[in-house]
C-alpha cells in the first residue's frame, strides 16, 4: 500500500480512542436518557471517569504531537486518502473496538451483559450507526489536521535556516535553553522561583 492511502497511525489512533469514547458514552445516552448515569454505573462502567480524561489528554497529546514534528521537521507524512475511504476505515474502527471493550466489560463486571448481548442488547445496536457518523466525523477532523500540519511545516520551511531532525533536538535545546524551556511551551508544573533578595 502506498503511503498516501494510508491513514498516518498515531493521528487515526488518536481519533479512534475519541470516536470510541463518544460512541460509547452517546449509545448508553440515547438508550437510556436521564438514567444513563445510573445505568453505567450498574454496569461496571464507572472506571470511564477516571480512563476517559486519561484518554482524552493522550489523544489530545498525539496529536499536538504530529503538528509540532511537522513544525520541527518540515515534513508531513502522505496525503489523505478518500473522504469516503477515511470514513469508512475510521467508523469500522471505532465499531470494532467499541465491540472489544464492551465484551471486555461483559466479561469483568457482573452487572455488565456478557456475550452477545453485552455488544447487541440495550441499545447496543445504536453503536452501528452511532459508529457511521463518529466515522465520518473522524475523517473530516483528518483531513483538517493534515492541514494543519501542512501549514506547520510549510511555515518551518520558510524560515530561514536548517531544518532540525528530532534526533537534533537535545542539540538545538542546549544552543537556545529559552526556546526550548518548559516555560516556552507551558509545560512547567509549578512557577519558577522569586529571585533572591
Amino acid at each position: 500500500m502506498r503511503t498516501g492511502h494510508r491513514l498516518p497511525l498515531a493521528r487515526a489512533a488518536a481519533l479512534i480512542a475519541l470516536g470510541e469514547l463518544a460512541v460509547h458514552q452517546l449509545r448508553y445516552l440515547l438508550a437510556f436518557g436521564g438514567q444513563a448515569g445510573s445505568e453505567l454505573a450498574a454496569q461496571g462502567h464507572s472506571y470511564l471517569g477516571l480512563a476517559a480524561p486519561i484518554v482524552a489528554a493522550l489523544a489530545l497529546s498525539a496529536l499536538a504531537a504530529r503538528i509540532v514534528r511537522a513544525a520541527l521537521n518540515g515534513r508531513v507524512e502522505g496525503e489523505p486518502s478518500s473522504l469516503r475511504r477515511s470514513a469508512a476505515l475510521y467508523a469500522v474502527a471505532i465499531l470494532a473496538v467499541f465491540w472489544t471493550q464492551e465484551l471486555g466489560e461483559g466479561v469483568a463486571f457482573a452487572g455488565h451483559p456478557g456475550g452477545a448481548a453485552a455488544v447487541l442488547a440495550q441499545g447496543g445496536l445504536l453503536a452501528l450507526p452511532l459508529s457511521l457518523a463518529i466515522g465520518l466525523l473522524c475523517a473530516l477532523l483528518d483531513r483538517r489536521l493534515h492541514d494543519v500540519e501542512r501549514i506547520a511545516s510549510a511555515l518551518r520551511r520558510s524560515r530561514p535556516g536548517r531544518r532540525l531532525d528530532p534526533g537534533e533536538l537535545g542539540t538545538a535545546a542546549a544552543a537556545h535553553p529559552r526556546l526550548y524551556a518548559p516555560l516556552a511551551f507551558g509545560l512547567a508544573r509549578r512557577p519558577p522561583p522569586l529571585p533572591a533578595a
